[in-house]
């Protein structure tokens, strides 16, 4: 039986033109001064409203991408033999349409540029996450830097709630963490030092640092937690070094909480191919950037969407 989301998806020949006629967003008409400076200072903001006119394609597309995964799909709850489906997945928009179009025409990476003050937004991946009705698994404490490859502190993501997500059962964020500069030892989302999918065992976790106790942190008032209630199409921006996590959905829950993540790099990011990354199960899932050791994160994998038109 095809999903009623998918019934309202135009055929492909019509579906950039359904597309074409969503309004681009103006990053001078929706993220002000005052924005650009609490992020900068705080490392994640809210904006309000911003995708709304994008939310049923994006659901949309949602359903299509659980019904047909990609190579690097990981279903963690399936994975930690947990109830319930936390669906996780990447590189939509190099499979999709309708996600190549949101990434290249929609506005995010002009937006994206404007919050990091870099005149370039190269896109580095997009994911989806789907946490089903009773899915128990937490989203455990982490920033994204310590997972990617690159360097440079212009890095952001841009998490596009689908569905509405009271604060308690969403992204939270250690306020002003991105200032840290902490690479951590990896916390993989399924429940091991890694999966089939996405492997970061070529390097010694004793290396690194653990994630810190957040928990203990914000208990004891040596942290405080960044989070807010979030209606379809909000959006979450945060620069990658942020710590962040969320809980699972409660098992008594009927709310399913699908979230759309674009990631940015700007003017100052460079690839870094250390052990230990995502890297690995890219090129093993045919996603090589085909970039030197220290070379600007420009490539054809990773191209620029900054342009206002």
């Amino acid at each position: 039986m095809v999903p009623s989301a998918l019934r309202r998806l135009p055929a492909r020949p019509l579906l950039r033109r359904a597309l074409s006629a969503l309004t681009r967003v103006d990053p001078a008409a929706v993220l002000t001064d005052a924005d650009v400076e609490r992020f900068s200072k705080d490392g994640a903001i809210v904006l309000r409203g911003v995708f709304q006119p994008w939310v049923e394609h994006l659901r949309a597309g949602a359903e299509l991408n659980l019904a047909n995964p990609g190579p690097l799909c990981d279903e963690h709850a399936a994975a930690q033999g947990t109830s319930g489906r936390f669906h996780d997945d990447q590189f939509l928009w190099r499979r999709h349409e309708l996600f190549k179009e949101f990434v290249l025409h929609s506005g995010a990476g002009a937006l994206a540029a404007k919050a990091m003050g870099s005149q370039t937004a190269h896109i580095f991946y997009d994911q989806l996450f789907v946490k089903e009705p009773g899915t128990p698994s937490p989203t455990p404490w982490h920033n994204d830097t310590s997972y990617w490859h690159t360097r440079g502190s212009q890095i952001c993501s841009i998490w596009i709630a689908l569905d509405p997500v009271p604060r308690e059962r969403g992204l939270s964020y250690v306020k002003g963490s991105h200032r840290w500069g902490l690479v951590h030892r990896i916390t993989n989302f399924s429940g091991g030092d890694h999966s089939g999918k996405n492997t970061y065992s070529d390097v010694d976790p004793a290396q690194l640092p653990p994630v810190p106790d957040v928990d203990a942190g914000v208990a004891s008032g040596a942290y405080e937690l960044l989070g807010w209630d979030m209606q379809p199409g909000d959006l979450l921006l945060f620069y990658s070094a942020m710590m962040h996590g969320a809980p699972g959905n409660p098992p008594n829950s009927p709310h399913r909480r699908r979230g759309y993540a674009t990631r940015w790099c700007g003017d100052d990011v460079t690839f870094d191919n250390r052990p230990g990354t995502m890297h690995t199960g890219w090129k093993r899932a045919g996603f090589d950037n085909g970039l030197a050791a220290g070379a600007p994160i420009a490539c054809e994998l990773h191209p620029n969407c900054a342009a206002t038109a």
